[in-house]
C-alpha cells in the first residue's frame, strides 16, 4: 500500500527503502564494472543504467570506488566490533581468528557460498575487476588505515594506552598484516581456480597462523578481555 503525499513514511520503512535503493544502485554499478572494467565505466553511465540521477548516486555513495566496494564500512565495522565486543576470556587474536575462519566475508557470507559454481565465478570476476584497477587497490589501502585507527583506539582503551602508543601501533600493524595475508590467500585461491574446499582450507590456515604469530609477539596487548 502506498502513502499519500501528506502522510510521512514510517522511519523503519524509510530506512529499508533507502537500503534497497542503495543496494539496487550498487548492484547495477557492480554489473557494469565487471562487464567493462571499473575504469571504463562512468558514474553518469551507472546513474542512467540504474534509472536515477547522478545526484542520487552521490547521495548514497561518496565516490565511484564506494559503488564497487559498497560493503567496505560493513566489513570494517564487523572486524572492529569483533574486538570491541569479544567475550570475557577472549584475546584480541582469538576474536579475529574466529571471525576470519568462520566467515568468508567478515560479518557477512560464510563458506558455503563458494560451493555454488555461479557464485564462485561471480566472486572471481569481482576480484579480477578489483585488482585490475589501481584506484580500487588504493582505496583498500586507505580503508586499512581507517581500520587500524579504530583498532588502536579500541585496544588502547582496554589497556589505558594512547592510540598512538608505538608498541600498540606495532601490534595493530601486525594484526593488519595478518588480515592482509588472509586476504591474499583468498585472492590467490580464487583467481588461481582452486577448488572451494582448498580455498577455504588455505584461507583458514593463513588466518590461524598469522594471528597466532601476533599473539606470540604481543602477549600483553593481546591479553584476554576483562569480566
Amino acid at each position: 500500500m502506498g502513502y499519500p503525499d501528506d502522510v510521512p513514511i514510517p522511519p523503519g520503512l524509510r530506512e529499508r527503502k533507502k537500503a534497497q535503493t542503495r543496494r539496487a544502485i550498487s548492484d547495477v554499478a557492480t554489473r557494469l564494472f565487471m562487464e567493462r572494467g571499473f575504469d571504463a565505466v562512468t558514474v553518469a553511465e551507472v546513474a542512467e543504467a540504474a534509472n536515477v540521477s547522478i545526484k542520487t548516486v552521490f547521495n548514497y555513495f561518496g565516490s565511484k570506488e564506494e559503488l564497487f566496494l559498497d560493503r567496505e564500512v560493513e566489513v570494517r565495522t564487523a572486524i572492529v566490533s569483533a574486538v570491541a565486543g569479544r567475550p570475557a576470556g577472549d584475546r584480541v587474536t582469538d576474536a579475529l581468528t574466529r571471525l576470519f575462519t568462520e566467515y568468508r566475508i567478515p560479518g557477512g557470507e560464510r563458506w558455503a557460498e563458494l560451493e555454488d559454481p555461479e557464485r564462485l565465478a561471480m566472486f572471481r570476476r569481482f576480484l579480477e575487476t578489483w585488482y585490475a584497477s589501481d584506484g580500487l587497490r588504493a582505496r583498500v589501502l586507505l580503508s586499512g588505515e581507517a581500520m587500524a585507527d579504530e583498532l588502536a583506539a579500541v585496544i588502547g582503551r582496554a589497556h589505558g594506552r594512547d592510540p598512538d602508543d608505538v608498541e600498540l601501533r606495532a601490534f595493530v600493524a601486525m594484526l593488519m598484516a595478518a588480515i592482509g595475508l588472509r586476504h591474499r590467500a583468498m585472492v590467490e585461491g580464487v583467481l588461481g581456480g582452486r577448488p572451494p574446499a582448498e580455498i577455504e582450507a588455505r584461507v583458514r590456515e593463513a588466518a590461524v597462523t598469522a594471528f597466532a604469530a601476533a599473539a606470540r609477539a604481543f602477549p600483553e596487548l593481546d591479553a584476554s578481555a576483562g569480566p
